[in-house]
């Protein structure tokens, strides 16, 4: 998937902080933590990326992510906690009737599967360190590019020229 950015500041070899305008694939899910805040920068987020080309502050870059590691992406962040959230229903629901456990069963069912679906998003908040320090899901930046180059809807240069 491809992004344009431009260069806020250099954080280190080979790294950049960029900022990126949100692109249209992601629609308005929050994900990127923009669901709060100021509405006039909801749709721009800052990012940290590998810089192999060496782009310098306050230059217009494009990015990119595989298709792959993005399709992954959903699966860990919304496929893999609903599958929890499936199996705790069920699995609570049969264990209720199997074991004549007291209440209603279809709330053994709904309180087993939110707890595993919040079991999933924890055990992905414990792993997230440890996969932001791998290279499967990081960002490069492939080329310095202009601004001629970057579709309106993705700019994220301003009027000021930050």
């Amino acid at each position: 998937m491809e992004h344009f950015g431009q260069v806020i500041e250099l954080t280190g070899k080979d790294k950049a902080l960029v900022k990126v305008r949100q692109h249209h694939a992601c629609g308005s899910c929050g994900a990127c933590g923009r669901v709060f805040g100021d509405p006039e920068q909801r749709d721009t987020f800052m990012v940290e990326v590998n810089n192999p080309v060496g782009a310098k502050k306050g230059q217009l870059v494009r990015l990119e992510i595989g298709e792959r590691e993005m399709l992954l992406a959903a699966v860990l962040l919304y496929l893999v906690p609903l599958a929890g959230l499936l199996i705790g229903l069920f699995a609570g629901w049969g264990l209720a009737m199997s074991y004549g456990l007291g209440g209603d069963p279809d709330f053994w069912g709904l309180g087993l599967g939110l707890a595993l679906m919040v079991l999933v998003f924890a055990l992905l908040r414990a792993q997230e360190r440890k996969l932001a320090k791998g290279n499967r899901f990081k960002v490069i930046i492939t080329s310095v590019v202009s601004a001629d180059e970057i579709p309106p809807e993705l700019c994220v240069t301003n009027s000021a020229g930050e």
